[in-house]
């Protein structure tokens, strides 16, 4: 039987677990899921070559052209479509601009070697991880004119691929008013003037506006006033990388004023109390991007979305890995919903896959209730928050840093009996864990270099030379 002195320093080894996640959680950053500026170019760069039905090719300089030109191209531009439900539908009470094809224009602008894809890369590529080797390749996809009164209601850009994971917007200095890009995310929201920037810089007549943003960003192009806004839309992709990293298979360190360093100093402090999860356990993170969660049970596969996450998802995996530890997508089955046995929330229990489940086979009458279908494909999490110190069971222990959420949902259809047989789903989220292991093995030996207080000594080590130079630096 406990003591009052055990359960006093079970409590406070609860309490000092909680500070540890509560840390955690604060020091996940969190940046704009976009960049944007404006960019010097050669004015060769800034010209268009198109045709008009099959007419010789015509060229305008956008960044000198007159009104009749823009006007001209206007023309020739077909009414904008947008996709909804897989299909390019045309509706102008919800988006009303002039489009040109691929087929149908020409650019001298290279993205690659005027600079744009290198300005836009880091924000866009931050947290990837360099032993995936991939690499951000920019296709270009259409041209875009805004005249007077054209808008696009607030939308997300449809992706093309798995591995689409943005879009780059160049806007020309053609002379308009109005036309602002408006972006949301989580609950907060950007304005981007490509005007007003281009206006604004030092070459005005040679220069180009450009924002670039996650694919599941929400974009509204806002009423243009006056004049011509003119864009390039490209589609951005992570690809493999054909050249292999140099990297000699060691783990990054993160400099003292790494932003990232909070975070990684953190985790290493939980690793290092003994306290916590000592059996081992996982530690879960709800995904702040929308991801494509296969749909086919027969691709249920959920494991290369670990190589596509992005913002501070990819962040929160980068830095676990530079700590030592193994990271996951997985699939969380939340049991308390409808079309299961458990009448109560305390009964239910949320079951931990590696991949979609597939149902197809499933039959209650041979197999069993849904939930023990659910089970035989997964593992059972426990949520024990107040005391790691239970001895290892069936079940695996996880500690939710941010809950799972339904931005990602995973849909396993069955046949549900009834009076009638018919098509039913389950449904799950995807969420990121990183995997704990046990005191005394992996990251957490005794001994090992990773864990304990390397991190400290290493800010220490920091403040000491930054306070030997006496460099001031300005606030971020």
């Amino acid at each position: 039987m406990s003591t009052t002195s055990e359960n006093d320093a079970t409590s406070v080894a609860a309490s000092t677990i909680k500070s540890h996640l509560k840390t955690l959680r604060k020091a996940i950053r969190k940046d704009a899921p976009y960049t944007a500026g404006v960019h010097h170019l050669k004015p060769e760069e800034l010209a268009i070559y198109y045709s008009v039905d099959g007419d010789h090719p015509r060229e305008i300089n956008l960044g000198n052209a007159s009104k009749n030109e823009l006007q001209d191209l206007a023309a020739a531009c077909q009414k904008a479509t947008f996709g909804l439900n897989q299909e390019d539908v045309l509706d102008e009470t919800y988006r009303k601009a002039g489009k040109m094809d691929l087929d149908k224009f020409a650019t001298r602008l290279d993205v690659l070697s005027s600079g744009l894809l290198a300005a836009i890369r880091p924000t866009i590529m931050q947290g990837q991880a360099e032993a995936d080797n991939k690499t951000l390749i920019a296709e270009l996809y259409k041209l875009n004119v805004y005249g007077p009164g054209s808008f696009f209601k607030a939308h997300q850009d449809t992706p093309r691929s798995d591995t689409m994971i943005g879009s780059l917007v160049i806007a020309f200095p053609t002379p308009h008013e109005g036309g602002e890009l408006t972006l949301e995310h989580d609950e907060t929201v950007w304005t981007f003037d490509s005007a007003a920037k281009i206006a604004q810089s030092a070459h005005p007549s040679s220069s180009v506006a450009y924002v670039a943003f996650y694919s599941d960003v929400i974009h509204t192009v806002e009423p243009v006033k006056s004049g011509y806004r003119v864009t390039l839309t490209y589609n951005l992709f992570l690809r493999d990388e054909a050249i292999h990293s140099l990297t000699n298979g060691g783990t990054r360190v993160l400099p003292a004023h790494h932003p990232d360093r909070l975070f990684d100093n953190t985790l290493r402090t939980l690793l290092a109390d003994e306290e916590f999860l000592p059996n081992g356990g996982l530690l879960g993170f709800g995904l702040t991007h929308r991801y494509p969660i296969p749909s086919d049970e027969k691709h249920n596969r959920i494991e290369p979305l670990l190589k596509l996450l992005k913002g501070s998802d990819a962040r929160i995996r980068s830095v676990a890995e530079d700590v030592g530890l193994s990271t996951k997508v997985k699939i969380v089955y939340d049991t308390y919903t409808v079309g299961y046995s458990y009448t109560s929330r305390e009964d239910a229990k949320d079951i931990l896959a590696n991949d979609v489940i597939n149902l197809d086979d499933w039959n209650e009458e041979v197999d069993g209730p849904l939930e023990e279908a659910l089970e035989s494909h997964g593992v059972v999490l426990s949520y024990d928050d107040e005391d790691d110190s239970g001895d290892a069971t069936d079940e695996t222990r996880v500690h939710w840093v941010v809950r799972f959420n339904r931005r990602n949902i995973a849909k396993s259809r069955y046949i549900g009996q009834g009076n009638e047989a018919s098509m039913q789903f389950v449904y799950g989220s995807a969420a990121l864990f990183v995997e704990v292991p046990a005191v005394g093995r992996g990251v957490r030996a005794v001994g090992h270099d990773d864990v304990g207080d390397e991190g400290e000594q290493e800010v220490d080590e920091g403040k000491r030379k930054h306070k030997k130079r006496k460099t001031t630096h300005p606030a971020m």
